[in-house]
């Protein structure tokens, strides 16, 4: 999984960022590069906004990934959520839907219908997970995951190495 935002979309740590680079640049040579990597690889462009990439080659059955959009909400998951039910029920989802169907309709509840605060809703969510969640129509990023999660973002951290500065002094959870 490969999220890359504009930094006017979602601001991200200084040693992340190319040496020099203007803003989409990165994006797009990130999602060549892991499209590259992974011929198999699903790859959604944002426009200047960004880029996301997903492939499902190589996953941990213990901490699988998901991809999916709705309505031009696009959500990358990975990882488990324990409470799937309790949730289904909460959102008025159907019992087909999944841990990406309820990571957009939990965001789109506190999009739409408020008043709960972003944080609450994650409380909510019981399991070992981490998701990337872009809004074509706010042009806004929702990511999180659990307090306890192993997940390290990037999953092959040579795909970034050539792109960003200092990558190394960053671990994600």
């Amino acid at each position: 999984m490969l999220a890359v935002f504009d930094r006017a979309v979602a601001p991200s740590p200084e040693g992340l960022r190319q040496p020099g680079a203007a803003g989409g640049g990165c994006a797009a040579g990130l999602a060549d590069r892991f499209r590259e990597a992974r011929p198999d690889a699903v790859t959604v462009n944002l426009g200047g906004s960004g880029a996301l990439a997903y492939s499902s080659s190589n996953q941990n059955p213990l901490l699988p990934r998901l991809f999916g959009a709705v309505d031009g909400v696009f959500c990358m998951f990975q990882g488990t959520i324990a409470n799937v039910a309790v949730l289904k029920q909460q959102y008025g989802l159907s019992k087909g839907a999944n841990e990406v169907s309820i990571i957009i309709e939990a965001y789109r509840t506190l999009r739409d219908r408020g008043p709960y605060p972003a944080d609450q809703v994650v409380r909510d969510i019981s399991g070992k997970f981490a998701f990337v969640l872009y809004d074509c129509s706010t042009k806004s990023v929702f990511m999180a995951a659990n307090r306890c999660s192993c997940s390290v973002i990037p999953e092959d951290i040579y795909l970034i190495t050539g792109y960003c500065y200092d990558v190394q002094w960053y671990h994600w959870y």
